[in-house]
């Protein structure tokens, strides 16, 4: 099955839109401006049990537990050890192979690389691309599973998918209005592969 994973703060309108209309979705709550983090949390937690999404808590195992949440995320720079003995299940974000090597001690089970694409949101970083990340995929097969991460939009989408990924993750895709045609692709893809 492909996993698709979005990155939320807060439940807002526009994501409550997309959302309501897709299938199958991981959601990654990730707050670390801190702003009404609790309620949020809360709140995403309750849509996703109603939607049947599987949720994520970044970085913070007691809120993790205490949600009952499907797991845990470990943001690349989050180095501490004690994950690997989690009774939930756990991912996480790398941008090199000391990073991936990191997260697996750490008990991650799947991991996002970044970025793939340049990102509006990092215009520092550029895309590492399809070759990089079909490189680390192949070269941890057998460990982990490994999804692109960064830049990815309606236009690459399918670049992803022919690059033999099994999921992807996003941050801005979620965040503005998807047309019909995303939305029915992202369902089937969802559902399908």
């Amino acid at each position: 099955m492909f996993k698709i994973f979005f990155y939320i703060n807060e439940l807002n309108d526009i994501q409550k839109e997309n959302l309501n209309q897709l299938r199958n979705i991981n959601i990654i709550y990730r707050n670390y401006e801190g702003n009404n983090y609790y309620q949020n949390a809360l709140k995403i937690n309750i849509y996703c049990k109603k939607k049947n999404f599987k949720l994520f808590v970044s970085n913070d195992k007691q809120l993790a537990i205490r949600l009952r949440s499907h797991g845990l995320y470990l943001p690349s720079f989050n180095n501490q050890d004690y994950f690997a003995q989690s009774n939930i299940k756990v991912i996480g974000s790398a941008h090199n192979e000391k990073e991936i090597r990191n997260k697996i001690n750490q008990g991650c089970e799947e991991i996002f690389i970044s970025p793939i694409f340049n990102t509006k949101s990092h215009i520092e970083k550029e895309g590492r691309g399809l070759a990089f990340y079909r490189s680390l995929m192949h070269k941890y097969s057998k460990q982990i599973k490994i999804h692109p991460l960064g830049g990815i939009n309606q236009k690459n989408l399918s670049k992803i998918i022919s690059s033999g990924s099994k999921g992807f993750s996003s941050k801005s895709m979620i965040e503005k209005k998807m047309s019909k045609s995303l939305i029915s692709y992202l369902n089937l893809i969802a559902t399908n592969l």
